[in-house]
C-alpha cells in the first residue's frame, strides 16, 4: 500500500510535470483551430525530447527493479500524447515513439511475471494513475500481460479494456488510443485453437471485443470531420484518409480468425459492421468500410452475403461513390470465377443478384452520373461472361438494360457522349466480341446491335471495323441470310452515308471498302437456295452504299455469283434444274452488274460483262452470253472515248471472245465481224493493226484434240490487214516492229498448219522487213539515243524470230520450212 500510495501522490496528485515543464506555456490557439506548420514542428520537437528523456528514466529504473518509479516515468512520458495541437500525421509521430518506449515497459513485465510478481494487482495500481489517457495506456499494457498470464480469462480484461477506453473522446488521441489497444491484444484473442480458447473465452468474445471497438474507432473517426472550422475541410479529409487504416485493422483482425466461418460472418459479423456503416452517415466512411470489407474477406463469404452487402450500398450516402464498390465487388467475383470456375457454387445465380441490385441503385440514385451507371453494367457484363459464358440470355439481358438506360439518358437529356461515357460503351461492345472469338455468337443476341446507334460516327465507325477486323481475322463463315442482316446492322456505318458523317481520309475510305469486299468471301452455306438469299440480301444492302462504295462491293458478289452458278451446274442433277437455277443467278449477275453500269464506273461494268459472258459460255447459256456481250459493246460504243482505253477494251473483247465455245455460226459471225470493225476503228495505226491481228485469233480456235473451229481464210484476212494498216505507219521504228509481231503472228498459224498461211507468206514478209529495217537504220543514223535504243530493240526482235525459223528449218518436223526463204 505505502507503493499504492507513491503512485497515487506522484500521478494523481501531481499530474503530468509535462504540461508545465520548464515554465514554457503552450502555444495560444483559437477552439479547434492548429497552430501553423512550424508551430506544429516546434511543439513536436519539445514532446519528442520529454518523451524521449521520460523513456530514459523510465528504462533505468527498469533495469534497477524500480517499477513504481519506472511506472511514474511511463505515465510522464504519455502525457505527452495529451496534446491538441498537433495534427495527426505529427501526432502519428509523436504516438509511434511512445509506442515504441512501451514495448520495453510490456518486455519487463513478462519477464517480472516469470519471477512470480502477481500482475492483478498491478493491474488495479495502474488505475489510480491521475490522468485518464495515461491510465489507459498503462492498464492496456499491463492487461496485455495480464492475458498473456491467464490469471483471469481473456475475454474478461478484453471486455474491460474497451470498456475503459470510453473514457477518452478526443477523437484524435481516442483514436490512437484504442489502436493501441488493438495492436497490444491482437495476439492474445480466444479463437479457435489458440492458447487463449476454453476458460479465457471463445471466438464469440473475440468478435466482440473487435466489432466494440471498431465502432468506437469509427465514431471517433467521423467525428474528426467536424473538428475545425469549414475553411479547413478539405485538409480534415485528407487527414482523414491518412488514418483509416487505423480503423480498418479491426476488420482485417475480424478476417484473421480462424473461427469466422461463413454462417458467423453471416450472422454476427456482417450485420454489425453494416449497421455501424449505414448509421455512421459519413461518406469517406462508408466508402473506405464497403470497400476494405470487399478486400480483406474470403470470396466464398461474399458469394454467401451478397444480398445484404447490395442492400446496404443502396443505403449509403448520396455522395458515396457506389459504382467502384460494386465494381470492386463484380470484378473480385468474376476473377474468383475464372480462376478457380470448381469451387464457384452455381447454386447462387450471382447474375441475377447482381442485376437486380444494379437496377434498384440506379432508380435510387437519380444524381448518379452517366458514367458510373454505364461502368456498373460493364462490370456485370465482365462477371457474366466469366461465370455464364454459355447462358447467352444473361449477356443479352445486359446489352438490353444498358439500351434502355441510354434512351432513359437521352429523353433526360443526359449527356453521354463524353470520353469516359464512350470507353464503357466501346467495352460492352468488345468484350464479348474478344471473350467469345466468334461473331456468330454475337449475332445471337438481339440487343447486341441496338446500343451502337447510340455513339457517334466516329465510334460506330471503329466497332464497325472490330468486328468486320475480327471475322476476316478468323475467317468466320455467315451461313443464314438472316445473320448476314444482322451483321450488315453492326457494321452499317461502313455501308452507307450517315447523317453524322465525318469526312474520312480517302485512303482509310478505301481500306475500309476493300475488307467488307472481302468479307463478302466468307458468306457460305451448302444449301445453294440459303446462299443465294444470302448474296441477295448482300446486294440490297450494298446497293444503298452509293456510287463510292458500289465499286468495291458488287465486283466480289459478281465473282461469287459466277462461283455458285459452277457449283450448281456441277451439282444439278438434270439438264432441267440447272437450266431453271442458273437463269436466275446469271439473271442476279446481270442485274448487279448493271447497278454498277449506271454509275460512273462503266468500264469496270464492262469488264465484269465480260467475266459474266464466260461464265455464261460455260455454262452452256449462249443467248445469255450473248446479252452479256450486247452490254459489252454497248457500253464501249457508247461511253470509251479514250484512245488507250479503246485499244485495252478491244484486247479484252477479243480475248474473252476467243475463249467462248457457245455461241451458233450467225450469232458468232455477228460478234466477231463487229469485234473486227471496232478494231479497225481505233484511232491510232499501230493500236489498230495489233487489234486487227489479234481479230485472226476469233476465226481460229482449235480444241483439245486440234479441231475446233478453224477458218484459214479469215484469219489470213485479218493479217494481212493489218501489214496494209501497219504500212501505213509513218514512224519506221513502228512500223518494222509492227512488222516483225505480224511475222511472229503467221509463223504462229503456220506452226497450226493454217493452209492459207503459205510459205510465200511468209518469204515476201522477212523481204519487206529486211527492206524497212534497212530504210531504218540509215533513217536513225542522225537521230538521238533513244530512237537508236528502239531501232536496236526491234533489231534483236527480228532476229529472235529468224533464229527460231532457221532452228526449225533445221528440224523440219514435216513442215515446209525448207520453203521459206530467209
Amino acid at each position: 500500500m505505502v507503493i499504492f500510495a507513491s503512485l497515487c501522490w506522484r500521478v494523481g496528485q501531481g499530474g503530468c510535470p509535462a504540461s508545465k515543464k520548464g515554465g514554457k506555456a503552450q502555444p495560444k490557439v483559437p477552439l479547434n483551430t492548429l497552430p501553423s506548420e512550424e508551430e506544429q514542428k516546434k511543439v513536436l520537437e519539445e514532446a519528442k525530447a520529454t518523451l524521449n528523456r521520460e523513456a530514459f528514466f523510465m528504462k533505468r529504473c527498469l533495469d534497477n527493479k524500480k517499477l513504481m518509479e519506472a511506472l511514474k516515468h511511463a505515465s510522464t512520458m504519455i502525457c505527452e500524447l495529451r496534446t491538441s495541437l498537433l495534427s495527426p500525421k505529427n501526432y502519428y509521430e509523436l504516438y509511434m515513439q511512445a509506442f515504441d518506449q512501451l514495448r520495453h515497459l510490456e518486455a519487463f513485465l513478462s519477464e517480472e511475471r516469470q519471477s512470480g510478481k502477481k500482475l492483478s494487482e498491478l493491474y488495479e495500481i495502474v488505475q489510480y494513475a491521475g490522468n485518464i489517457l495515461p491510465r489507459l495506456y498503462l492498464l492496456v499494457t499491463v492487461g496485455s500481460i495480464y492475458i498473456r498470464t491467464k490469471e483471469a480469462p481473456a475475454k474478461d480484461v478484453l471486455r474491460d479494456l474497451v470498456e475503459m477506453c470510453r473514457g477518452v473522446q478526443h477523437p484524435t488521441r481516442g483514436l490512437f488510443l484504442r489502436t493501441y489497444l488493438s495492436e497490444m491484444t491482437k495476439d492474445k484473442l480466444p479463437d479457435v485453437g489458440s492458447d487463449y480458447e476454453g476458460a479465457g473465452g471463445d471466438v464469440n468474445d473475440s468478435i466482440s471485443f473487435i466489432l466494440q471497438n471498431f465502432t468506437e474507432m469509427n465514431k471517433l473517426w467521423v467525428r474528426m470531420q467536424h473538428q475545425g472550422p469549414v475553411r479547413d475541410k478539405a485538409r480534415r479529409e485528407q487527414e482523414r484518409r491518412e488514418l483509416r487504416l487505423l480503423v480498418g485493422k479491426n476488420l482485417a483482425r475480424l478476417s484473421q480468425l480462424d473461427g469466422v466461418d461463413v454462417a458467423i460472418y453471416k450472422e454476427a459479423v456482417l450485420p454489425r459492421i453494416t449497421e455501424q456503416v449505414v448509421n455512421c452517415r459519413d461518406q469517406i466512411a462508408q466508402q473506405y468500410l464497403m470497400e476494405i470489407l470487399i478486400q480483406i474477406f474470403p470470396d466464398h463469404f461474399h458469394l454467401q452475403t451478397l444480398e445484404p452487402f447490395l442492400d446496404t450500398c443502396a443505403k449509403l450516402q448520396p455522395t458515396v461513390d457506389v459504382k467502384s464498390i460494386v465494381v470492386s465487388m463484380l470484378d473480385r467475383l468474376a476473377n474468383f470465377a475464372a480462376q478457380e470456375p470448381t469451387n464457384f457454387p452455381r447454386e447462387i445465380d450471382v447474375f441475377k443478384i447482381f442485376s437486380s441490385a444494379i437496377t434498384n441503385i440506379i432508380e435510387q440514385r437519380p444524381k448518379m452520373t452517366a458514367e458510373d451507371m454505364l461502368a456498373l453494367y460493364v462490370s456485370l457484363l465482365n462477371l457474366s461472361l466469366k461465370v455464364y459464358p454459355d447462358k447467352l440470355e444473361y449477356v443479352d439481358q445486359v446489352f438490353n438494360n444498358t439500351t434502355t438506360l441510354l434512351a432513359k439518358l437521352k429523353e433526360d437529356g443526359v449527356d453521354y457522349s463524353g470520353k469516359e461515357c464512350v470507353k464503357h460503351i466501346q467495352s460492352l461492345l468488345n468484350i464479348p466480341l474478344s471473350i467469345y472469338n466468334n461473331v456468330l455468337v454475337l449475332l445471337k443476341l438481339d440487343n447486341y446491335t441496338t446500343i451502337i446507334p447510340h455513339l457517334g460516327y466516329a465510334n460506330r465507325r471503329k466497332i464497325a471495323l472490330e468486328i468486320l477486323n475480327n471475322v476476316i481475322a478468323n475467317e468466320t463463315r455467315i451461313p443464314e441470310a438472316e445473320d448476314v442482316a444482322k451483321l450488315f446492322l453492326a457494321i452499317q456505318p461502313l455501308l452507307k452515308d450517315e447523317e453524322d458523317q465525318t469526312e474520312i481520309d480517302p485512303e482509310d475510305f478505301d481500306e475500309d471498302q476493300n475488307k467488307v469486299a472481302s468479307l463478302i468471301h466468307l458468306f457460305d452455306n451448302e444449301n445453294a437456295e440459303k446462299l443465294f438469299l444470302i448474296y441477295a440480301t448482300a446486294r440490297k444492302v450494298f446497293g444503298q452504299g452509293g456510287m463510292k462504295r458500289i465499286r468495291f462491293t458488287l465486283p466480289p458478289l459478281v465473282f461469287r455469283s459466277l462461283r455458285l452458278a459452277a457449283v450448281l451446274q456441277a451439282n444439278a442433277s438434270s439438264d432441267d434444274e440447272w437450266n431453271k437455277v442458273g437463269k436466275r443467278v446469271f439473271k442476279f449477275a446481270h442485274e448487279t452488274v448493271t447497278a454498277l453500269a449506271r454509275t460512273d464506273y462503266k468500264q469496270l461494268a464492262m469488264r465484269l460483262y465480260l467475266q459474266c459472258a464466260e461464265a455464261a459460255s460455260r455454262a452452256g447459256f449462249e443467248t445469255i452470253a450473248y446479252e452479256f456481250l450486247t452490254q459489252v459493246y454497248e457500253i464501249y460504243e457508247s461511253e470509251v472515248a479514250e484512245s488507250k482505253a479503246q485499244f485495252r477494251a478491244m484486247t479484252e473483247i477479243i480475248g474473252t471472245l476467243q475463249t467462248m465455245r457457245v455461241f451458233g455460226e450467225e450469232n458468232y459471225d455477228t460478234l466477231s465481224t463487229k469485234t473486227a470493225v471496232h478494231s479497225a476503228k481505233l484511232l491510232k495505226k499501230h493500236d489498230q493493226c495489233r487489234a486487227v491481228y489479234m481479230c485472226s485469233h476469233l476465226f481460229w480456235k482449235p480444241d483439245a484434240e486440234g479441231e475446233g473451229f478453224k477458218e484459214g481464210k479469215r484469219v489470213l484476212e485479218c493479217l494481212q490487214k493489218s501489214l496494209r494498216i501497219a504500212d501505213a505507219c509513218m514512224d519506221s521504228s513502228m512500223n518494222v516492229k509492227l512488222f516483225v509481231e505480224i511475222l511472229n503472228e503467221y509463223l504462229y498459224y503456220f506452226e497450226a498448219k493454217n493452209e492459207a498461211v503459205a510459205p510465200k507468206y511468209l518469204t515476201g514478209l522477212i523481204a519487206l522487213i529486211k527492206t524497212n529495217l534497212g530504210n531504218m537504220e540509215a533513217g536513225e543514223a542522225g537521230a538521238d539515243g533513244n530512237s537508236a535504243e528502239k531501232a536496236e530493240q526491234v533489231n534483236t526482235f527480228y532476229n529472235n524470230t529468224l533464229n527460231h525459223i532457221k532452228l526449225k528449218k533445221k528440224n523440219a518436223n514435216g513442215l515446209a520450212y525448207g520453203d521459206i526463204d530467209l
